[in-house]
């Protein structure tokens, strides 16, 4: 069984061949509680899907317990980055790895199972029926939260805002619980999106719309999260309400497909093939942040 070695200043990855067409991905940090039940829930469902966890250097004991589970399941593996990189820029990594992997569909959900691992299923069958984009809408009719007092004033005057100024047609575009098939979004589309934080969930959601991607949104709970505490900077408020004004007067997503580099792609630092475009003349690799000049083609 191989044994963590401890943090690192490069990514450490648990990898296995895929044994499914689908890639189920959630981000953590410190999640010990929650992570165990969260992946019994995945890995029981009837559909059979691949599970990635990319853990940030979790200090509660999280990324042990991780990479002890997947030395013995062949259905999960892990990604662990040499500290706290931001929820998006963890999401973005692992559709890059459903990418590189030849994932035919992605799914993303929180850690804390505030999301019910049994939407997952349903997030799925949407996809079946020739949707490119699943959600999981708490804004629609059936679905719900639990929130209460200012966290439920937030989050649904967000999504109202969100609704008022964008004038595309969902009721949701904060909630990670998505479904996706990969040969439908352009690749770059998602990974190269400026956002680290939080930013992340309505700029990529915004992007499927405009792009004219058959999306659908089915009804969902979500609940308080089971263990721990909310991980959200107060910092990622203020961010989100420049984003949304900044996406009111945008249009369209520029291509973006080669900003992602398929040739050389592995990082020089932790060997990963995971770099994108972070700006002119400059890679970066989403497992570690490593940055470096590409590499000229002739």
């Amino acid at each position: 069984m191989p044994k963590y070695p401890g943090p690192s200043p490069t990514a450490t990855c648990v990898d296995a061949a895929r044994t499914s067409d689908c890639l189920v991905f959630t981000p953590t940090y410190n999640e010990m509680r929650n992570i165990e039940p969260l992946l019994d829930a995945i890995l029981g469902l009837d559909r059979k899907c691949d599970v990635l966890v990319i853990d940030d250097q979790s200090t509660d004991g999280t990324t042990e317990q991780l990479i002890a589970r997947a030395a013995d399941d062949p259905r999960l593996r892990v990604i662990v980055r040499p500290g706290k990189l931001g929820i998006g820029s963890a999401h973005k990594l692992g559709w890059l790895y459903a990418r590189r992997h030849g994932y035919a569909r992605i799914v993303t959900l929180d850690a804390d199972l505030s999301h019910d691992p049994a939407d997952i299923p349903r997030l799925l069958d949407i996809l079946d029926k020739g949707a490119d984009f699943a959600i999981g809408s708490r804004y629609m009719d059936g679905g719900s939260l639990d929130y209460h007092g200012w966290r439920r004033f937030l989050s649904v005057n967000a999504n109202r805002l969100s609704r008022w100024l964008l004038r595309l047609p969902m009721t949701e575009y904060t909630t990670s619980l998505r479904a996706a098939r990969l040969d439908r979004v352009p690749e770059g589309m998602i990974e190269t999106i400026e956002h680290d934080g939080y930013g992340f969930f309505l700029t990529s959601a915004v992007r499927f719309a405009r792009a004219g991607l058959r999306i659908t949104e089915i009804p969902i709970h979500f609940g308080d999260r089971h263990h721990g505490v909310s991980k959200i900077p107060r910092f990622e408020i203020l961010a989100g309400a420049v984003n949304l004004l900044k996406l009111s007067l945008e249009g369209k997503p520029r291509d973006s497909a080669r900003a992602i580099q398929r040739v050389g792609n592995e990082c020089p630092d932790c060997g990963q093939p995971f770099r994108v475009l972070r700006a002119p003349g400059n890679m970066r690799c989403l497992a570690c942040f490593g940055q470096q000049a590409p590499a000229r083609t002739a």
